[in-house]
């Protein structure tokens, strides 16, 4: 969290003058997170065919990580018996390092596709070639997938699922889609959060957010709450 800075308090006069600011950070997503219900999310995973992509998708979910944070994953950054991806900092977009748990499951499963590949040994699970990129486009594992392959793949598979919708235009007029690859990260977020009931301060650290605040902006009713409780109450009245 950032530091309080102790300066002279602002004259009011000064105070009355100055223009409100007003927080951006959420500005493109309207009014409505747009993130992937329980459901949706098994649609889109049930409709990957590709291995690879779908232990993508699956590991940026349950990371809550950003897709620049993803791509610079290397084997290096991975600890197998604490199942945690490290984040250095120069690779996040706060500048602020982090560790991040991963499911076992998935854990296991990195292991094994990295020991098909030869990058860590299949008896001692020692890691070979420390530097390679955990996904990486064909052979080269020193070179990583750019972001805008990532989202391109997940479009794919978005649309295949028939989840992708329209929810507006840009000033351009170009149409504005509903579900990006950081529905991903919002996704994870409220489901752990809202859904799952993890405490703030623990999704926050997990995610990578410098404040509780902005974690807290996921402090409402899912769409699967809402359907939920409205559900109860005509099942009530029939």
């Amino acid at each position: 969290m950032q530091s309080e800075q102790h300066a002279d308090p602002t004259p009011a006069t000064e105070s009355l003058n100055r223009k409100p600011r007003h927080s951006k950070k959420y500005e493109r997503f309207g009014e409505v997170v747009r993130y992937l219900t329980v459901d949706e999310l098994g649609q889109l995973f049930d409709n990957i065919d590709n291995y690879n992509h779908k232990l993508m998708f699956e590991i940026i979910y349950e990371l809550g990580c950003r897709v620049g944070e993803f791509v610079k994953i290397q084997v290096k950054h991975l600890n197998f018996s604490r199942s945690t991806v490290f984040f250095p900092a120069e690779n996040t977009k706060t500048k602020h390092a982090r560790i991040s748990y991963l499911p076992r499951g998935l854990t296991n499963e990195v292991k094994s596709m990295l020991k098909q590949k030869g990058l860590v040994t299949k008896r001692s699970e020692r890691t070979r070639n420390a530097n390679a990129y955990l996904f990486h486009p064909g052979k080269r594992r020193n070179k990583p997938y750019t972001e805008n392959r990532i989202r391109q793949i997940f479009q794919r598979y978005v649309t295949k699922a028939g989840l992708q919708q329209v929810y507006g235009k840009d000033s351009l007029g170009r149409n504005l889609k509903m579900f990006t690859v950081h529905s991903l990260r919002h996704s994870h977020i409220f489901h752990y959060v809202v859904d799952r009931g993890v405490a703030l301060p623990i999704v926050q650290k997990q995610v990578g957010h410098r404040s509780l605040k902005t974690t807290s902006v996921y402090l409402q009713p899912s769409t699967e709450r809402i359907t939920e409780a409205y559900s109860k109450v005509h099942n009530k009245e029939k």
